[in-house]
């Protein structure tokens, strides 16, 4: 019998309460198809455990059976036009599959293999979703896949049936037959696979000696003099040249593969025997790449060296393009950042923080992207992004909104910890990557109360960066300003306005504070343009000569009300900017906060009371 996995949708928790969340085991048909009436999708292994204990979960250390290789198109990655563009697609290939699936949302192929094991059952994944474009999550040892002849619960409002399309059992290939019909895997596939294999079986990797330098090393000594002397040697300590150098390569973007076969042929390492120049060059790689650190078993959380695995072994990040006028530095925003967002009361914060989100939702259409508003409830965001999105209504299931009031309209109180659960929660089961997550405000965020305001406010800003990187996500962190730094929101804002500035600042790596310049004069025309102003306070990865907005400049957006949309002002409306600013500066002349209202007394009849 096979092995299932029943999962309980959002909805059916919220109506059912008292019914288990995930079931695991051995069901009949009949049972099934119970239970998928109760709610439940219904999942199973393609490939399983040869024994298994009634009661046990499985997990991927014990799948030893391996009998398929498949792909999962998804109609919201937006890869394909349609399911029957990705079948026409599919039908040229060479190898005809032996089962083909229509999940209701998408589309599940699969192809049986005689003599397939853990090893080739990854690399064979990893090709058949780069060469079909498909789901790349689904390229894991343990893999569920949904039963044809069950409904996809996950919407309760679009319910949708999984059915077999075709189904050709006698069609059963070996895997060199696969592998030699796709392409070549890449560097980066293979080293996922083996440290996918590695900690799903808990192995310990193998390495071996690499006398050959990688090609980038060479570019590396033309254009870097200090990397060139370190590497030679020429200094009295070369272990701290060796380190030194860890670190430059560590910047420039090496994996640890690469390093290594750097760090085993320096001056310090080739003295040494073969062994201990391995283990001499791990010892660096340890302490230098400290975020590559692993634990042996699976956790809810992900360890920052599956995210840099997932990503391609790039430790600057993924990319993660926005909007062209505010993503204009050479590095670029990337997945693991963190972006805090500054302004005072009531100049736009929520509306800033929404535009930059629809940058990113348009530009990273592969993700889905969380709105965590803390004060105001889900349905006000809702209805704004509605706005913003217009006939694009594609935009909508792009966007959750992780509300901080229940359905009966009480107060969650959420935690930066709590919102980073639920985010993993929703990864594991869901099987899709998050892409920007907006949190409005840090101010509103629950603390521990026990060690005062100050020392609660510095463990969240400790925890954010981490929130970033172990949910690999872009982090937009709002933070409000007080009124004596932003006026009624009309003044230009520094890095000493956010809320908890000494920490917050710090685990930023972009700092953005907006105003609106020309509040003042709001109604003294309708001929006063909206506009926001913002400025870059700090940008971690500066290249000055290439980028293209610079920290401390302040820049100006145009902001239209009816549509709630922000862009970068015409020619003309910069001249009108400049003149109200001239008529906004001279209203904030007149301001004059050290008057004192001089003391007037009162004298108070016998029949008055004050």
């Amino acid at each position: 019998m096979e092995i299932y996995r029943l999962i309980l949708p959002a909805w059916a928790e919220i109506e059912f309460p008292y019914q288990r969340k995930v079931l695991e085991g051995q069901f009949t048909k009949e049972e099934l198809l119970e239970h998928n009436a109760q709610g439940y999708n219904v999942y199973y292994l393609p490939n399983r455990p040869s024994s298994y204990t009634p009661g046990t979960i499985v997990d991927g250390s014990q799948i030893d059976t391996f009998e398929y290789v498949f792909v999962d198109f998804d109609l919201k990655e937006n890869k394909y036009e349609s399911k029957e563009a990705f079948t026409d697609f599919l039908f040229k290939f060479s190898l005809y599959p032996s089962r083909i699936v229509d999940s209701g949302n998408g589309i599940h192929v699969y192809w049986k293999v005689s003599d397939l094991d853990a090893m080739s059952f990854l690399k064979l994944q990893r090709k058949l979703m780069r060469y079909f474009k498909t789901d790349e999550a689904v390229a894991k040892i343990y893999q569920l896949m949904r039963v044809p002849g069950t409904i996809n619960t996950k919407r309760q409002e679009d319910l949708r049936s999984c059915d077999i399309l075709d189904e050709q059992p006698d069609i059963i290939y070996t895997a060199e037959q696969l592998d030699k019909a796709l392409p070549l895997l890449t560097r980066e596939d293979e080293a996922y696979c083996q440290q996918h294999y590695n900690k799903t079986y808990n192995k310990a990797e193998i390495m071996e000696l690499n006398e050959k330098l990688p090609p980038k090393f060479g570019e590396l000594l033309r254009r870097n003099q200090e990397a060139k002397d370190l590497f030679s040697g020429l200094t009295d300590d070369r272990s701290t040249a060796d380190y030194r150098l860890g670190h430059i390569l560590h910047a420039n973007a090496f994996s640890q593969d690469e390093a290594r076969s750097v760090l085993v042929n320096t001056a310090k390492a080739v003295s040494r025997a073969t062994p201990h120049r391995l283990s001499y060059a791990q010892g660096i790689i340890d302490k230098v790449w400290t975020y590559e650190l692993t634990g042996a078993t699976e956790q809810l959380s992900s360890s920052v060296k599956d995210i840099l695995t997932r990503s391609g072994d790039n430790l600057k990040g993924t990319r993660f393009p926005c909007h062209k006028y505010i993503d204009a530095t050479a590095h670029g925003f990337r997945l693991g950042q963190i972006i805090g967002l500054v302004a005072g009361s009531g100049v736009g914060k929520t509306a800033m923080s929404l535009n930059m989100f629809e940058g990113f939702v348009k530009s990273n259409p592969d993700f889905i992207h969380f709105f965590v508003p803390l004060e105001q409830p889900a349905n006000e965001i809702a209805e704004r992004w509605k706005i913003m999105c217009g006939d694009n209504t594609a935009l909508h299931d792009k966007v959750h909104i992780l509300s901080n009031y229940n359905s009966e309209g009480g107060f969650r109180h959420l935690s930066l910890d709590e919102i980073k659960d639920y985010l993993m929660k929703f990864k594991k089961e869901t099987n899709k990557q998050i892409g920007c997550v907006v949190i409005d405000h840090i101010g509103a965020l629950k603390k521990k109360g026990k060690h005062g305001e100050n020392q609660d406010l510095m463990e969240i800003c400790h925890a954010m960066k981490g929130f970033a990187v172990e949910t690999n996500t872009m982090l937009v962190m709002q933070s409000q300003a007080p009124r004596e730094k932003a006026g009624i929101g009309d003044l230009e804002l520094n890095k000493d306005s956010a809320y908890g500035t000494v920490f917050f600042e710090s685990y930023c790596d972009y700092l953005v504070t907006i105003w609106q310049p020309l509040k003042r004069c709001y109604g003294q025309s309708k001929d006063c343009p909206t506009a926001t102003a913002f400025k870059f306070c700090k940008i971690r990865h500066k290249k000055r000569d290439k980028d293209y907005i610079q920290e401390d400049v302040c820049y100006r957006l145009m902001f239209d009300s009816e549509t709630e949309h922000m862009r970068e002002l015409t020619q003309a409306e910069e001249k009108r900017f400049d003149f109200w600013n001239g008529q906004a500066i001279k209203l904030r002349g007149k301001d004059r906060k050290t008057d004192v209202i001089p003391y007037q007394s009162i004298n108070w009849t016998k029949n008055e009371t004050p």
